[in-house]
């Protein structure tokens, strides 16, 4: 379904979130804060509802104030919750973004049990990529899209689909993201050429442990290897 951008403003990453977002399926949208999102998908009509929860009473407001209209319609149900516990049976798609990788992963084995209806989803951490992939990948989620975007930071965005048993990835794509070395998109390129000039300035202007430096060398080995093998 084609997005109509101009129905209302939205940042360059929750455009590309919302992009990705599987259509015609009800979905989740955890950590909601101003429910833009959300707003966005239901005005493009890429959704039929949405559950959109956060867990502080400010942003919760401001979801509140935002959805009104498709709250009286029962388009959407709001919640001030922490995480999934609350999560519809009916929801199909499943999105986190703008959290920590780390906490993202706590959300999702607190309450794990609650994924059993979920057949999609849509993950945009901040950090902490490689450890989504293997921990989704073991409980049979497989990776179907990536996309990098960058807006002041570049930030990944990950689509799992439930299949029928685990998925095996490799170590190198584990950590670079699986579709992404397929795509061998510019922005990838310009993510990972940062981090080795970053983590080569650490190295040249730091005093490091040596684990630490030995650590680094090897992120700095890899990340290069992986460029000249995409060029």
């Amino acid at each position: 379904m084609e997005i109509i951008a101009n129905k209302m403003k939205i940042s360059k990453r929750l455009l590309a979130i919302a992009k990705m977002v599987p259509p015609n399926l009800p979905c989740a949208d955890i950590g909601s804060d101003h429910g833009l999102l959300v707003k966005y998908l239901l005005d493009n009509q890429i959704v039929p509802f949405s559950y959109a929860s956060d867990n502080k009473i400010g942003p919760y407001n401001r979801l509140k104030e935002n959805l009104a209209s498709y709250i009286s319609s029962n388009k959407v149900k709001v919640d001030l919750i922490d995480g999934i516990k609350n999560l519809p049976e009916n929801c199909l798609t499943l999105i986190i973004a703008g959290m920590g990788g780390e906490l993202i992963k706590e959300i999702l084995v607190k309450d794990f049990s609650k994924l059993s209806n979920v057949k999609y989803i849509l993950l945009a951490p901040h950090g902490k990529e490689k450890e989504l992939r293997q921990f989704l990948s073991k409980k049979n989620y497989k990776i179907i899209d990536e996309n990098i975007i960058f807006e002041d930071h570049f930030y990944e965005i990950i689509l799992f689909k439930k299949v029928d048993e685990e998925i095996i990835y490799s170590s190198l794509e584990l950590e670079y993201g699986p579709i992404n070395l397929l795509k061998k998109d510019e922005n990838f390129k310009k993510k990972y050429q940062e981090r080795i000039s970053f983590n080569k300035n650490l190295l040249a202007n730091y005093s490091l442990s040596p684990s630490r430096k030995k650590e680094i060398e090897q992120i700095v080995n890899s990340d290069e290897e992986i460029l000249k093998e995409l060029s």
